[in-house]
């Protein structure tokens, strides 16, 4: 993993508060929406089709966590999503979270 997407992710837990409660699967929700964000960038943006493709599999891959009933998981992966695609493609990111 790039050692920039490592303190990325760092500092995200950081700011999340130090007294907040992680889940067991944090590390692996995590991850997932890290390689969630980087698999929707690489996507041609122009593409329509494909781009709710990914953004389908990026969901499921979500629900996995909802499923489990780990809310902190799903949390986890929501925040490691957006601190990725924020920082790797800030227009895609707006285009998502236009309110943010």
């Amino acid at each position: 993993m790039n050692k920039n997407i490592i303190h990325l992710l760092l500092a995200a837990a950081l700011l999340s508060g130090c007294a907040e409660r992680k889940s067991p699967l944090d590390a692996e929700a995590r991850d997932a929406g890290t390689r969630a964000a980087a698999a929707l960038i690489a996507v041609d943006h122009s593409d329509t089709s494909a781009m709710e493709r990914a953004i389908f599999e990026i969901k499921a891959r979500q629900s996995e966590f909802a499923i489990k009933r780990d809310s902190l998981a799903v949390r986890a992966f929501d925040q490691a999503f957006k601190v990725y695609l924020q920082e790797y493609d800030k227009p895609l990111y707006q285009a998502i979270f236009p309110d943010e």
